[in-house]
C-alpha cells in the first residue's frame, strides 16, 4: 500500500521536539509517512491532512485553511476559533497518547478517500456534496444544508428543467405548509451568494412554464 505523506508543523518547541524525535526514529505508522515541515512547505502541494498544533495556528492560521482536515495539539487550554476554518477540525488535547493520534489521522484518511469518490468534478469547479462546498483553487463556496438539497436536486435534474412544485417536493418532502415563494427566496439568496462566492452569473436559470435549469456549462 502507497504510504500517505501528512505534514506535520508546530509552534510550540517542546511539543516539536518530542515529535521530531518519534518521527525521525521511524517508527511504524501504518500508511502514513509523517513529514516535518516548515510554514513554506504548506503550499507546494495539495494535501488532505495537517498535524499541527493551537500556537502555530494561531499565528499562521493562513497556512492551514485549505486542509480538509486539520488535527490540532491544544498544548495550552486555549479556546480555537474554529469558525475561521473551512476545513474539519480535530482538537485534541495535551497528555495524548501519540499512538491514538496517528490512528484518528488514519481514520480520518480513510473518511476523505470515501468523499473523494462522491465528488463531482466539472470543467473550472468541484462540488463535494458530503462536505456541501462548490469551489475551485481560489474560488470557495459552502452551502447551507437546504441549499445543498436544492444544488442537489438541480444536478440530478441537470439535463432538463424541474418545476418548481417537484423542486418543492424533492426539498421540503411534501410540506404542505411551504409555498412558492419560500423556494423563490432561497433561490434568490443562492443565486447571490454564488454571484459573490464564485463570481458566475446566470448559474440557476429560471424559464417560464418549466421551471428551473442549472447551467453547469459554466462550472
Amino acid at each position: 500500500m502507497e504510504k500517505r505523506i501528512i505534514p506535520i508543523i508546530f509552534g510550540n518547541d517542546k511539543l516539536r521536539l518530542i515529535i521530531s524525535e518519534i518521527v525521525e526514529s521511524r517508527k511504524n505508522f501504518g500508511n502514513l509517512d509523517l513529514r516535518l515541515a516548515n510554514k513554506n512547505d504548506l503550499h507546494k502541494n495539495k494535501k488532505s491532512i495537517l498535524i499541527t498544533d493551537s500556537e502555530f495556528v494561531a499565528k499562521e492560521s493562513s497556512h492551514v485553511i485549505k486542509f480538509d482536515s486539520i488535527f490540532i495539539i491544544n498544548c495550552n487550554g486555549e479556546t480555537i476559533e474554529m469558525d475561521k476554518f473551512n476545513s474539519r477540525i480535530i482538537v485534541i488535547s495535551i497528555p495524548m497518547q501519540i499512538r491514538d493520534l496517528f490512528q484518528q489521522v488514519s481514520i480520518s484518511l480513510d473518511q476523505i478517500d470515501s468523499q473523494i469518490a462522491r465528488k463531482l468534478n466539472f470543467k473550472n469547479f468541484t462540488y463535494d456534496p458530503s462536505m456541501r462546498t462548490l469551489s475551485n483553487d481560489n474560488l470557495y463556496l459552502k452551502f447551507t444544508e437546504k441549499e445543498s438539497q436544492i444544488f442537489n436536486s438541480l444536478i440530478d435534474d441537470a439535463n432538463t428543467h424541474i418545476s418548481k412544485k417537484n423542486l418543492l417536493k424533492k426539498v421540503w418532502s411534501y410540506n404542505d405548509d411551504i409555498d412558492t415563494h419560500t423556494l423563490e427566496t432561497h433561490i434568490y439568496s443562492l443565486r447571490k451568494k454564488i454571484e459573490k462566492n464564485l463570481l458566475l452569473k446566470d448559474l440557476i436559470i429560471f424559464v417560464d412554464n418549466k421551471g428551473y435549469f442549472l447551467n453547469k456549462e459554466i462550472l
